[in-house]
């Protein structure tokens, strides 16, 4: 049989389309069609759930595929071909047995109905919702193998230290919530901590910091800024350290973390115990100009630069954020790193001695160095 395809509205720009497949049809939507263009770079492929569990994986293939049809029909004979090739190698699951069903409801039957917040089509999978003691809400992702509960499921949640389930017994849906109730309870602190940095400062990075996350790259001001790896089970230890910017500015502050230490008090959160060590004031996001801290490369132009699996930042995110500023306070451009390595090595003046590259900023001419990480 024919795919078939269906406008949804009268200017044809969205379609449903039906696509039988291997005795099954598939369904799913294009909306925001373009006219007048050449490819459906702007168009959105919508999918019910089934159909997203089967592309699980491809993404980025179907959707350079449809990105680079000429129209909608193509699109679809495109998308027919990416699963097949699915199918071939990994035949449509039917649904669990009646016994399975069984043991699902008996198991959610005893960790509350309330807690499910999804349930996947074909119950491989769910996501159960708990609060700690300080009303957070906390999702746990759990997969069901076909021989659950007998096969013990495999489950996660945003937390900074995954939670080990290998000493459960069985493989009970509230074994395992019970296991991450405590374990969330272990890190009451370590989240009161960061929260207290996310408020007080301008976070640079990440740009939505999640319950798992131990790293955060502080604003400091003038292009400067200052990288810490908490330690979620000790959070108002001293964290892991690293500052980024002009030497005239950062060197003082590394002495005065080296030497004020003796400062340091666990009773005070970690924001507090910074600012009386560094002897300063963080800046917040409303305090500073955007001109100040989030001013792009001096190389690539760009605010974020493509993933680079060498970063020095500690805990660095995908698409790093300027991390390396000329000493020169008449110019103090940001860099990043990577493109600073790049420009150097393209300069046959740039001299290197062992891992170090020296050479000039591209815009003052002031001496700077930057260390190679690739050798």
């Amino acid at each position: 049989m024919e795919p078939i395809i269906l406008p949804l509205d009268y200017d044809f720009s969205a379609f449903h389309v039906l696509l039988p497949l291997q005795g099954k049809e598939f369904s799913f939507s294009i909306h925001n069609v373009p006219k007048g263009e050449e490819f459906l770079r702007s168009a959105k492929l919508e999918c019910n759930e089934e159909l997203r569990l089967i592309l699980r994986g491809v993404e980025n293939v179907v959707q350079e595929r449809l990105n680079q049809s000429v129209d909608v029909q193509a699109f679809v004979l495109e998308l027919k071909d990416v699963l097949e090739r699915i199918l071939r190698t990994k035949p449509l699951v039917s649904l669990p047995t009646p016994a399975f069903y069984a043991q699902l409801c008996s198991n959610l039957d005893a960790v509350g109905w309330e807690h499910l917040v999804w349930l996947a089509d074909d119950l491989s999978s769910l996501h159960l919702r708990i609060f700690d003691s300080a009303g957070r809400e906390h999702i746990i992702l759990i997969d069901l193998p076909p021989g659950f509960p007998e096969v013990q499921p495999t489950a996660s949640a945003n937390l900074p230290v995954p939670v080990d389930l290998r000493s459960l017994h069985g493989g009970s849906l509230k074994d395992i919530v019970s296991q991450y109730e405590t374990a969330i309870e272990k890190y009451q602190d370590f989240w009161k901590v960061m929260e207290d940095v996310d408020r007080r400062v301008w976070v640079m990075e990440p740009d939505h910091p999640s319950r798992a996350d131990t790293f955060r790259r502080i604003a400091l001001g003038g292009h400067c800024s200052l990288s810490i790896l908490v330690d979620p089970r000790s959070p108002r230890s001293v964290p892991e350290c690293r500052f980024f910017g002009s030497d005239a500015v950062i060197s003082p502050l590394r002495k005065r973390l080296n030497a004020g230490l003796r400062k340091w008090d666990q009773a005070r959160l970690l924001i507090a115990n910074l600012e009386e060590v560094l002897e300063l004031t963080f800046p917040s996001a409303q305090d500073t100009g955007n001109e100040d801290m989030s001013a792009d490369c001096g190389i690539c132009y760009a605010y974020r630069a493509q993933d680079d699996p060498s970063s020095p930042n500690i805990g660095a995110q995908q698409g790093s954020i300027p991390d390396r500023v000329c000493d020169n306070a008449n110019c103090a451009r940001p860099f990043h790193t990577s493109c600073l390595l790049e420009w150097l090595r393209s300069i046959t003046t740039t001299r290197q001695s062992f891992d170090v590259l020296f050479g000039h900023c591209p815009y003052c001419s002031h001496p700077i160095a930057v260390k190679s990480t690739h050798g």
